[in-house]
């Protein structure tokens, strides 16, 4: 297929996808929704170091805002799941409204650095989880698989936007007005991207199913054990690559575009986010998965023989058009990996994962820097994907164990082992109620 054929299809199949019953408001309300995880870090960055006239203090008072939302990702996503998208939303960005508020006054009457930290945590902590509660529902408006993985596409896809372009953003709102507004703005965009989401038809219609896996939620599947495992590999290379690229701007005598670099490696990612929701690409994702992160081993590697900085661009848009499909196909993974009536929080864990293993590659990657070398880094990170690799084809099994039916965190009443015709069917019609479907009519018996 031509280029331009393929982008036909790929408009074709995201267009549908937006004209399913009940799809386009809450799409259209997740963006809103989830441009303010952008703006957060720069617009309260800016706002505490203005109160407080230190950048050491500012990033304390970020760090604390992501703390805050890692753990709420987590709470609002078991929330949510037990006790629907429409009760939880509100109250959260309610929540958030006032922490936000209350850091910017705060902020401006010169309170102590403690006061900022723990409205930063409570706006972290209270952040509506829109992208998450979209995932969930496109659990049951796609109709099929093909659908499906589109969509979950589309969620990284508006993700990878907001993340793109809500810096800039934010940069010009503080240059027309100040930090405060800005970080008033994200709130504002919070409040009406959840209340919009939670008001529309499939998210008044969601429901989580009835479980019992426990405290330990999703990670009671050792399939979403193993999604941890890989990526979290794959969090802690993306996080050592982020490090290395400002530090070889810096050894080049440039600097300023070390921030130009990590734009490419995003820029890759939305690309290869569109492309790989364009079409169906063969093979079962437990294949596609390990594939994908021997790519990126790869071209993590090319990155230590780049010479100049024409070369390094290339390459970082190279690396970058495997990310976006790798979670992709991870939050496909899902499906099967996770314990039915967990998709919401499933989703959350598997976020926070990346997102906290991409910190520990930081340090990681800055310690590599400062005692050996730019090229040593680079190598290291191919290294941590391969493992990631590894780690996807020796635990291959536990990703598609509910699929056949042996589901390890399915119990029957009496604590009896069902017989194998019964478990497989139970955990196939598990398997389609966590997406919405009923399949009693498609059975031929």
């Amino acid at each position: 297929m031509s280029a331009l054929g393929h982008a036909r299809e790929g408009a074709r199949r995201y267009g549908a996808l937006l004209s399913l019953p009940g799809a386009r408001r809450p799409v259209v309300f997740s963006a809103v929704g989830s441009m303010p995880i952008g703006m957060f870090g720069l617009s309260i960055l800016l706002l505490a170091e203005e109160a407080t006239g230190s950048f050491a203090d500012a990033g304390r008072v970020v760090g604390a805002f992501g703390l805050g939302n890692a753990l709420g990702a987590l709470a609002q996503g078991r929330l949510m799941d037990r006790l629907g998208q429409t009760r939880v939303l509100p109250a959260a960005v309610v929540l958030h409204a006032l922490a936000c508020t209350g850091l910017v006054v705060a902020a401006g009457r010169g309170a102590p650095t403690a006061v900022l930290y723990a409205c930063a945590a409570a706006g972290g902590l209270a952040l509506p989880q829109l992208p998450a509660a979209m995932r969930s529902l496109w659990t049951v408006l796609a109709r099929d698989d093909a659908e499906r993985e589109t969509a979950y596409a589309m969620v990284t896809i508006v993700f990878e936007i907001a993340v793109l372009t809500a810096p800039a953003l934010t940069a010009a709102i503080v240059a027309l007005t100040s930090p405060s507004v800005a970080v008033l703005v994200g709130a504002g965009a919070c409040t009406a991207g959840a209340i919009g989401f939670a008001r529309t038809g499939a998210s008044l219609r969601w429901r989580g199913e009835p479980h019992d896996v426990g405290w330990l939620g999703p990670l009671a599947a050792p399939g979403m054990r193993t999604l941890l495992l890989v990526l979290g590999a794959f969090g802690t290379a993306i996080g050592i690559v982020q490090v290395l690229l400002p530090a070889f701007a810096d050894a080049r005598g440039s600097a300023e575009t070390g921030g130009l670099y990590l734009a490419l490696l995003s820029a890759g990612s939305l690309t290869g986010g569109l492309v790989y929701g364009a079409r169906s690409w063969p093979g079962a994702p437990t294949r596609r998965l390990p594939l994908l992160l021997l790519g990126l081993a790869a071209g993590f590697a090319a990155l230590a023989a780049a010479g100049g900085p024409a070369v390094l661009a290339v390459l970082l848009v190279g690396c970058g058009l495997l990310l976006a499909p790798t979670t992709v196909v991870a939050s496909t993974l899902l499906d099967t990996a996770a314990p039915p009536g967990t998709v919401t929080e499933a989703f959350a864990v598997m976020v926070m994962g990346i997102v906290a293993d991409t910190a520990l590659g930081n340090a990681l990657g800055g310690a590599i820097v400062e005692g050996a070398s730019y090229e040593a880094g680079a190598l290291c990170a191919a290294a941590v994907a391969l493992l990631g690799a590894g780690a996807a084809v020796a635990r291959r099994r536990t990703l598609t164990a509910q699929e056949r039916g042996q589901a390890p965190f399915l119990h029957t009443p009496g604590g009896e082992s069902p017989t194998p015709d019964a478990s497989v069917e139970h955990a196939t019609s598990t398997s389609h109620r966590a997406r919405g479907r009923d399949t009693s009519r498609d059975r031929p018996w």
